[in-house]
Formats: structure tokens, sequence, C-alpha cells
């Protein structure tokens, strides 16, 4: 069985707004890293911050995971079974429904704010194809 919706133009925006973002979040953290982090008298602040960027970085590369595993299939190199066991955990990660997706924290730096609602609507359209694989598999 192959997952046909890789062929779409869906698929494809979605592929490059994942690399899209992914490449948006190292130039985030390279800034972030190299300049360091702007000055802050709440240390919490900073780890929240800090762990943010790594949830978000986590989830970015789980769904490029997912999406390349998706044209894996899609060519015969690996089954179905497989794509749909690995979807079980991104939904997990991603939400399975708009409400389930994860929180953006208060009090995170701004760019690191917009690099999430970047992320959560991705997430949606990430979901939808969750929803193919799902039916395929039906």
């Amino acid at each position: 069985m192959t997952a046909e919706w890789v062929e779409t133009q869906q698929f494809s925006r979605i592929f490059d707004a994942n690399i899209a973002l992914l490449t948006e979040t190292r130039d985030y953290l390279q800034h972030n890293l190299t300049h360091g982090q702007p000055e802050t008298a709440d240390p919490i602040a900073k780890l929240t911050a800090t762990r943010e960027a790594s949830r978000l970085t986590a989830l970015l590369a789980e769904t490029m995971s997912w999406l390349l595993l998706n044209k894996a299939v899609n060519n015969h190199e690996v089954p179905l079974d497989d794509l749909l066991e690995e979807a079980a955990s991104l939904c997990a990660n991603i939400g399975a429904r708009n409400e389930d997706a994860p929180d953006i924290v208060p009090e995170i730096p701004k760019e690191l704010e917009e690099l999430y609602v970047k992320s959560l609507d991705l997430f949606v359209d990430v979901r939808g194809i969750l929803a193919n694989a799902r039916a395929a598999a039906n």
C-alpha cells in the first residue's frame, strides 16, 4: 500500500513549511547561542525560554521524521503499519486535536512565541495527513 497523499500539493506545502520552520528555529537558536540570550533579571524566564526552544525543536524534528516516513511508505520502502505506529506517538506530542496541541508558555521571547504560533498552524495541517494515513489503513 502506498501513501498517495505524499504526491499532493498539500503534502509538499506542509513538508516545505516544516523545513522552513526548522531552519528558522535553528537560526533563532544560533543567534541566541552566538550572541547570548537577552539579559534578564529572572533566571527562571531564561530557563523557560531554553526549555521551550528545545521542546519546539524536538517537535519539529519528530514531525519531519514522520513526514519523511510518509515518503518512504509511498516509495514502498516501509510498510504502512510502521507509519501508523509512529503516528500514535506523533499525535501524543503534537495533539490529536487542536485543543490538545502544545500550549504556548507565557513570558517567552517574542521571536520564540512567533515560532510556536507557526508550529501550531503546521501541526493542524499535519493532523490532516495523519487522518489520511488512518483512512488508508481502514
